[in-house]
């Protein structure tokens, strides 16, 4: 496990730089009066935080031999390949088809491709979580999501 936790730590040490750093290149205000990047400088800053603590006992941890080839014997590719090419091609149709319509067809996939399940479990899954979600950022948050060819 020492080997992973460095890695993944590390990644996710590099990504909560990047993302105070650009909370930071969006101005931070203070707590009586946040600025745009408030909530991301922080939200970099705890993930910086918490992988350090995993970065750390990582380091003082006791590696197994061999540990990092078992990491990579153990991925498969095929999905991960799978997975990367659909999240492309959902940001790619997402203008084209709308949200509500490229989400459910993206979450199908990965319910079947990723972990497979049930027909009538994925098609419900993904219509459940699709609509949950759009209810959340078009409702609640007031965010404005592509229309595309539903009209909704």
């Amino acid at each position: 496990m020492k080997s992973r936790d460095i890695i993944s730590s590390l990644f996710w040490m590099a990504t909560g730089i990047g993302i105070s750093y650009g909370g930071y290149d969006l101005e931070v205000g203070n707590m009586h009066d946040p600025g745009s990047g408030f909530m991301f400088f922080w939200v970099g800053i705890i993930m910086i935080g918490l992988t350090l603590i995993i970065l750390i006992k990582a380091v003082r941890e006791k590696g197994v031999q061999g540990e990092l080839n078992v990491l990579w014997k153990e991925i498969r590719w095929k999905k991960v390949i799978s997975v990367l090419a659909s999240l492309f091609l959902y940001a790619y149709l997402l203008n084209t088809l709308g949200f509500i319509l490229t989400t459910i067809l993206l979450l199908i996939f990965l319910f079947k491709a990723v972990e497979p399940q049930k027909w009538s479990w994925a098609i419900l899954g993904a219509i459940i979580c699709t609509l949950t979600a759009y209810g959340l950022f078009h409702f609640w948050l007031g965010c404005q999501l592509p229309q595309g060819l539903l009209g909704a």
